[in-house]
């Protein structure tokens, strides 16, 4: 490779930097499938890429590349490609705390890649963190919790909103896709609201080791309801809330170990979304424009 090869962080990932502009397609395709194995994240760097480019690069390791269909936010399909999508909040500035994509559904993505084509003026970095060290940091009655208590994601939209949310104005339609994603189905046959519930653990299991990963999206959730907004909210199975000691601590333990990737022009971020969380941190202007495709992976790992 023509590249320079260094790690992003002492626990995972890699960045990849050209170094004679050399063209992202002259990578080794195994060499970048061994590297995303052994750190789980890789920053591409310097490769002069366009959206076209990123498009094609991302489909040599990837495939089922996935619309945003039941998320949680609105997303902006990008060239009219419902695979290629801005992401959560697009232009505006608020920031995200760490949380596994889709983790308030079964079928999650494997994959992440991120396509920066714009970057902030300041700020707005994307945050990584490894959802198995987050795990070995929390308190033992913490991981006992998690170990014996499932959690519940509960959404309530009105019509005009799961329209959006769900891209259709059939409720066959979403009965298929909650059917699919293993999602109880409630609807208000007078005003054509729904509800919805998914239970799962907050912990999962590593791919390739036998060590637990704390991954899942209760820290974005608890955010929205502490901002009043009532439309996702994440219980214990028994409807008993996280203690808020609890969400203290997970704060504390993610905002430690995050990792903020600094964005310059043409960056592509490809992230294992089975093992890493992601986050965003808040900026001020309004041209940070970051592309995302949400997949599955065309390797085993």
């Amino acid at each position: 490779m023509k590249t320079q090869i260094a790690p992003v962080s002492e626990k995972f990932g890699t960045l990849l930097l050209s170094t004679k502009c050399s063209s992202i397609f002259s990578l080794d395709r195994d060499e970048v499938i061994n590297l995303f194995k052994s750190s789980n994240l890789l920053l591409f760097r310097s490769f002069n890429v366009n959206t076209d480019k990123f498009k094609a690069f991302t489909e040599l390791f990837s495939t089922n590349f996935m619309a945003y269909i039941g998320g949680a936010y609105n997303r902006e399909m990008i060239k009219g490609d419902k695979t290629l999508l801005s992401v959560t909040g697009h232009r505006l500035s608020f920031a995200v705390p760490p949380h596994g994509e889709m983790y308030y559904k079964k079928n999650k993505p494997q994959l992440i890649w991120f396509y920066c084509a714009t970057p902030p003026l300041k700020d707005g970095e994307t945050t990584v963190g490894d959802g198995a060290e987050i795990y070995e940091e929390l308190s033992d009655s913490t991981k006992k919790l998690f170990s014996t208590k499932r959690l519940k994601y509960i959404r309530n939209y009105p019509k005009a909103i799961w329209k959006e949310i769900y891209q259709t104005d059939d409720l066959r339609v979403v009965k298929k896709i909650c059917d699919e994603e293993d999602i109880s189905l409630r609807v208000d046959q007078e005003t054509y609201a729904i509800a919805t519930e998914y239970l799962c653990s907050a912990v999962v299991q590593s791919r390739r080791e036998s060590h637990p990963i704390f991954i899942n999206n209760i820290l974005p959730v608890v955010e929205q309801e502490l901002q009043g907004k009532q439309a996702s909210l994440v219980r214990f199975e028994d409807n008993s809330k996280i203690p808020d000691a609890v969400i203290d601590e997970l704060k504390e333990v993610t905002d430690r170990l995050m990792k903020p990737i600094q964005w310059q022009t043409g960056d592509i971020l490809m992230i294992d979304n089975t093992r890493l969380l992601h986050g965003r941190r808040s900026f001020s202007d309004n041209q940070r424009d970051i592309y995302v495709r949400l997949c599955n992976a065309a390797f085993p790992f």
